[in-house]
């Protein structure tokens, strides 16, 4: 482990393994994945399966070995919540979160990506993005038109509804409709209609706009990882080392170029030398790493003891994510998923339809249908998202296993928040101090409680009249906009789509270099990770994510075969840090 290397990456989620298979193409780059969880996660059973995903954070169910996937970071208490502390899971291990997530695949909208184009970040548009977007996916629906063929959204077959210009059939990320699709998610698609809402076959076409059934990052019945997509067929090639179970506590400089990391695995510590530093972390550890090696406020650094390597005002901050609520509601049918005496004879042919087709329960994440509504009369574009979900268990707030019912997720798309993240210790130990800003400053609660009413409306459709018993959560009582509020307030949380702490740009508070995602002022080092976006997008993360590291990793070859050695990211910069 102190062999020197062309590159080392520092997280191995989905950006890092991007990263690592497509700059060893190069066979003469050699690339370290130093990941601070466990190798070798794809095949375990506990992530193939998709329904999985629920038991992650079942405390009751951590026998069966989610919490070795998981780090949980918590919020300082957030005052627009009346002082409640969220938690905040992060994936861990070769992967990262794509091992836990619900895999629903979502790019965002277009007017997401023009923005950060218009923010200061040329060629970060929508139709820059484009050929990267196509080039990760492999559309099932258009590379295999037979698979989606049990699906029914209007009147002709999937693949004819989807347009092919705007979509990839052999990239490595396998996007596939549901194997097996609930009927209470087809009660949900009438409903939605009759409330007005239009079907949408695809959220990743043309308009993302209406209501339609969620595709995901799966495969014949099983989840696919980022570990599975891009690590797992490129094990092989000998310029690339994967080093599992090690955490990287600072990079080390040599005035201000980076020149390795420092490593830390039980007692036993390390120093990896390299030409050049990317850090892949995440959004609330890309930041700390920078921040514990010198980069960041300079106030701040000196608080803790830290001698000051650049003064970057923007590190750790610009933290932006999604606000969710959901909706609970008994049923007085068996239709949706559940565990009772009477469901017990079908969830064991589940068991074994998964074990012999990879179809049935065992093959859903439950979160079937979907929708992108806008709350605003005066505009067509979505301000929340709509989960459907055929089964009461769920990652946030839901009462569990037993027992039948459905959720109902509302999502706020753009909630105007802007939090941060700081270090609580000069300690690499200590995890950083994060706080939202939840429904402060720009952030107002009229989208959520329109949100609500929203989802209400489509709850109360005929079509979920065999179906649906009483609403659990919040209760027909909660109905003016004080009580709505209140609820909001007491059971708020994010989907665990944390970004923007590093965000690139070339203003005074941008952290990396969108032309080369260099962090600025200083050399051989990078950020790439979903922490450089400089505003969230309208969607799942977990796409965009995959997407920007495909565009870095082509930056980076570039820059490599150009002639032009890499140097400090400081020309052409507006504004200077203070």
């Amino acid at each position: 482990m102190m062999d020197s290397f062309d590159y080392v990456i520092v997280g191995a989620g989905p950006a890092g393994c991007v990263l690592a298979n497509r700059l060893t193409e190069d066979p003469a780059a050699r690339v370290a994945l130093i990941e601070a969880g466990p190798d070798h996660n794809a095949r375990k059973a506990i992530v193939r399966i998709p329904l999985a995903m629920v038991t992650f954070m079942a405390p009751a169910l951590a026998f069966l070995g989610g919490p070795k996937f998981m780090t949980w970071f918590t919020s300082e208490p957030e005052p627009g919540l009346q002082g409640r502390s969220m938690m905040l899971p992060r994936g861990k291990g070769t992967g990262g979160c794509t091992n836990i997530n619900g895999q629903v695949f979502i790019r965002g909208q277009r007017e997401d990506f023009d923005g950060w184009r218009d923010r200061g970040n040329p060629g970060w548009g929508f139709d820059d993005l484009l050929p990267y977007f196509r080039k990760l996916e492999r559309f099932e629906p258009l590379a295999a038109p037979r698979s989606s063929r049990h699906v029914r959204l209007g009147p002709r077959p999937l693949a004819d509804q989807v347009d092919p210009a705007l979509h990839g059939t052999d990239g490595p990320v396998n996007i596939a409709p549901m194997r097996s699709v609930n009927k209470l998610a087809y009660a949900y698609i009438e409903a939605a209609q009759l409330a007005g809402y239009e079907l949408n076959p695809d959220f990743n076409g043309p308009r993302q706009n209406g209501i339609g059934l969620y595709t995901f990052t799966q495969k014949n019945g099983e989840r696919v990882t980022a570990e599975s997509a891009y690590v797992d067929p490129v094990r092989h090639r000998p310029n690339l080392t994967i080093i599992g179970n090690t955490k990287v506590t600072k990079v080390v400089f040599d005035g201000k170029r980076a020149t390795g990391v420092e490593w830390k695995r039980g007692a036993e510590t390390g120093v990896i030398a390299a030409r050049e530093i990317i850090l892949s972390a995440g959004t609330f550890a890309s930041p700390q790493l920078l921040m514990l090696s010198g980069i960041g406020k300079a106030r701040e650094l000196a608080r803790h003891g830290i001698p000051l390597v650049q003064d970057l005002p923007g590190v750790g901050e610009n933290l932006q994510d999604h606000l969710d609520i959901t909706l609970e509601y008994r049923a007085k049918s068996i239709t949706p998923y559940g565990i009772s005496w009477k469901a017990l004879p079908r969830n064991i042919l589940h068991l074994f339809d998964w074990l012999l087709r990879k179809r049935g329960l065992l093959a859903s994440t439950t979160a079937d249908g979907g929708g992108f509504l806008s709350t605003d009369p005066n505009s067509e574009r979505p301000d929340i998202q709509l989960f459907f979900c055929t089964g009461r268990a769920n990652t946030q707030s839901a009462s569990g296993f037993t027992g039948h019912g459905f959720l109902m997720h509302v999502c706020q798309l753009r909630p105007g928040s802007i939090g941060r993240v700081t270090l609580k210790s000069a300690d690499s130990a200590d995890q950083p101090s994060i706080l939202y800003n939840f429904f402060r400053g720009e952030s107002g609660m009229d989208v959520m409680r329109a949100g609500l009413r929203l989802a209400r409306k489509i709850m109360a459709q005929q079509p979920f009249a065999p179906h649906l018993d009483a609403e659990v959560d919040p209760g027909p009582d909660v109905e003016s906009d004080g009580a709505i509020d209140a609820f909001i307030r007491e059971r708020v949380g994010t989907l665990f789509h944390p970004v923007g702490t590093c965000a690139m740009g070339l203003g005074a508070e941008a952290v990396v270099d969108p032309r080369t995602l260099r962090v600025h002022g200083v050399g051989g080092l990078r950020v790439i990770d979903a922490s450089i976006m400089p505003a969230i997008v309208s969607a799942n993360t977990v796409a965009a994510t995959y997407c920007l590291a495909e565009k870095a990793a082509d930056l980076i070859k570039r820059e490599a075969g150009s002639s032009n050695p890499p140097g400090l990211s400081t020309s052409d910069r507006v504004g200077k840090p203070s």
